[in-house]
Formats: C-alpha cells, structure tokens, sequence
C-alpha cells in the first residue's frame, strides 16, 4: 500500500484528491487547520486516513507534525501541497499581505523542502505542488497571491531540475489551475472553471503520469500563454 500525505484535506480540491488516492490504494495522512472537516473525512474510511490538524500560520509545528504522520503511515511516497491562502486586498492591509506570504511562501518552502530532503534520502519519492495560472503576472486585486504564486512555481521548477541534476528519482509536479470554485470569490472575469471533484480527477491523473507540469484544465495552457503575453495596459485595466 502506497502513503500519501495531503496538505490542506479538509475541502475543494484537497479533500477530493484524499478521497482519489484512498479509492486507488493509498492510505493517505490528511492536515488542515479545520479538524472537525478532517475527522468528517476520515471518518468515511477510518483505516485508510490519518487525521494530523496543524494551522500553517504556526510555522513552527508543521515539520513535527509532518514527522509524525511518517513515522505513523510507516512511509511516505506521495506528498501533495494543496493548502494556500488567497485574500483580496487592493488596501494592502499588511497583516494580509504578511500571512499570505507566510502560508504560501514560508509554510510552502519548508514543506517542500522537508519532503524533497526526505525522498532524496529514501531514493525515490513524488512531491506535488498545486499553484497557479496567477503566478504568471502581477495583479492589482491580491498582489502578494500572485506574487506567492509566482515563488512557488519557481521553487518547484528548481527542485525538478536538482533532481535531475543530481540523477534522483524524485518526481516534482507543479499543477497549475485556472479558476476553481473554491476561490472565486471576488472576482468577475471567469471562465473555464473548474469544480473540486473534476479537478482531483485531472490532478490525479497526472500524478499517475508522473507529469513535470498539468494544466487544470489543459486549456488553460494556451491561456496562461495568452495571459503571460498580454500587453501591460490591458493587465492594468482588468
């Protein structure tokens, strides 16, 4: 039986993708802040999850934690990153701006790094980073989310390319959604979104593929290309 740990479980599309992994063999460590939402979870299959409640805000425990749902899994061959923090802010409150960047840069840096470290000395392992199609530019509406965004693209692409250098069997995937039920709140120009359920499909199949990047949904590899080329003026009107 494979392990799996999922960072940020509790709903959307890291609840679904727990729900996937369980159904296909894996048992799977589940964390989030919201325990009540965990253990509602685990309580569909009790002997196929592993409920760990921690708040990435409190940096400090993540590793711990993280330690310990190993140790209790006996393993680890999964680890998927599907927590993050997206406030829309224009006032640039800096408590916002501040704990953004402490869920999506520093909690996600020292996930990221404990799960590269640990498969680097196991030999073999599979670290998945859910970002986004936002990471490409700035934007006005939450800058310090798209500028998070944009680090988290970059740390896993140079975590892929040490592993290559190095020769290591690891595989690092950077799932890139387009708009998600989940956090569109506040926003007017959508399209292509993409429910929970239909996203944990698509996100499981590339890990089934050990794919280096996934488009959630693939369509919007040619919109992130459009995005990223689109003139400033138009970035500035939006």
């Amino acid at each position: 039986m494979k392990k799996a740990i999922v960072v940020g479980a509790s709903s959307g599309v890291g609840r679904e993708l727990a729900k996937i992994l369980v159904e296909n063999g894996y048992r799977v460590g589940i964390t989030a802040r919201r325990e009540n939402l965990l253990h509602e979870l685990a309580a569909e299959k009790p002997d196929a999850y592993l409920v760990k409640p921690f708040d990435l805000i409190n940096t400090e425990i993540i590793l711990p934690n993280l330690q310990e749902l190993v140790a209790e899994l006996g393993g680890l061959d999964l680890l998927v990153i599907s927590a993050g923090l997206i406030k829309y802010n224009t006032k640039l409150d800096y408590d916002i701006e501040y704990t953004t960047n402490l869920v999506n840069v520093t909690a996600f840096t020292l996930i990221s790094n404990w799960a590269f470290n640990l498969f680097r000395n196991q030999g073999t392992g599979h670290l998945v980073g859910i970002t986004s199609v936002a990471g490409l530019r700035g934007w006005r509406n939450n800058v310090a989310y798209n500028a998070s965004k944009g680090y988290q693209m970059n740390y896993l692409e140079g975590l892929k390319n040490l592993a290559r250098h190095e020769k290591l069997p690891i595989t690092v995937t950077n799932i890139i959604p387009g708009y998600m039920e989940t956090n569109m709140k506040g926003t007017t120009m959508v399209f292509w979104v993409c429910p929970p359920d239909k996203a944990a499909q698509l996100i499981f199949k590339a890990i089934r593929k050990k794919r280096k990047i996934a488009y959630v949904y693939s369509r919007w590899r040619i919109g992130a290309f459009l995005y990223k080329h689109l003139p400033n003026k138009v970035i500035e009107r939006a």
